[in-house]
């Protein structure tokens, strides 16, 4: 891909009450210890008006009622005995609300319904969501839930079907749970990269630590939101059996970072935070790709590696070349 500007988020701060539910309206506990169910489906259909969708306690068949669907894009259903389902996504979800009940750690019980503000679908990734968090007393809008990416958006990618660790970026699919994903951290930035977790969970979960510079898949960046990133790989279309060799055959004025297997990076040139050189890179812990588990493990430099495995899944990571 281009060169866009990275982030070592995992989630944006006014989201972390309810990045992660369970469309069946169950409790559902995430990575921050809050605790929220969602009791609320509100979304105004052309041909039966508004409707209001309790998934844990639908109404009668004979009554439409609101689902979520998990798509690779978000879906609602609306369905009703008798009749064919109705499905909408993309710009027809404008306006559609989620309302939840959530505590944190057993504590007060509180209500948070957010609204659908703006639909968007850029080149690659999926559709894009702005949600907004209501003011309930008023039903004003009261904040967006996700903070100002590096593109200058406030954008969603919903994926569903997967749970996402806060800790780890551990990527594991859980049928019936949503991740509401900002372009503000890693896995929403990573749609506009072309990587999905319905295109392949592995690459997906490498994709987020490539964004993060995740460097010893531990969780632990060495970046911070706004250092400039490419990313190429040797599997999309077109970039088939792409080696390291081919990378630094058409950096075109860049520098390439760092080489990537599914177990953080294989070595490492020029890391895209200015301050850093390559040897202020060492992993306390670094698993290998054969299985051996090295402590304080430095990564040896790109140039001259030689790939024991090219046929394997690999990310390169370029940044621009420092003035």
């Amino acid at each position: 891909g281009g060169i866009t500007f990275n982030t070592s988020n995992w989630v944006s701060a006014a989201s972390r009450d309810i990045y992660e539910f369970d469309i069946n309206g169950a409790w559902y506990t995430n990575g921050y210890g809050f605790e929220n169910r969602l009791d609320g489906i509100i979304f105004d259909d052309p041909e039966y008006g508004p409707i209001s969708t309790d998934p844990a306690n639908p109404p009668p068949p004979t009554q439409p009622r609101a689902v979520l669907a998990s798509t690779p894009n978000l879906e609602v259903r609306v369905l009703k005995q008798g009749a064919p389902p109705k499905i909408y996504s993309g710009p027809a979800l404008l306006g559609l609300e989620l309302s939840f009940q959530t505590r944190y750690q057993g504590g007060t019980q509180y209500a948070t319904r957010v609204r659908v503000t703006d639909v968007s679908t850029p080149p690659v990734g999926g559709d894009m969501y702005e949600l907004h968090k209501l003011n309930l007393q008023t039903n004003e809008l009261l904040a967006p839930i996700c903070e100002t990416s590096t593109g200058g958006d406030r954008n969603i990618r919903v994926y569903g079907d997967i749970s996402i660790d806060v800790q780890t970026g551990a990527v594991t699919d859980v049928p019936g749970v949503f991740h509401l994903a900002c372009t503000a951290s890693a896995p929403g930035k990573s749609a506009l990269y072309g990587y999905t977790p319905h295109d392949g969970p592995d690459r997906f979960r490498l994709s987020n630590r490539v964004i993060r510079a995740d460097y010893c898949a531990d969780g632990y960046p060495y970046t911070y939101p706004g250092n400039s990133l490419t990313m190429r790989d040797n599997f999309s279309p077109g970039n088939e059996g792409t080696s390291l060799a081919d990378v630094y055959a058409e950096l075109d004025g860049m520098a390439l970072e760092a080489m990537w297997s599914t177990n953080g990076i294989l070595c490492v040139d020029t890391p895209r935070v200015d301050t850093l050189t390559q040897e202020d890179v060492i992993c306390p812990i670094k698993h290998m790709d054969d299985g051996a588990v090295v402590h304080n493990w430095r990564p040896p430099p790109c140039d001259g590696f030689v790939d024991p495995d090219p046929g394997a899944t690999r990310f390169y990571s370029l940044t621009e070349v420092s003035e």
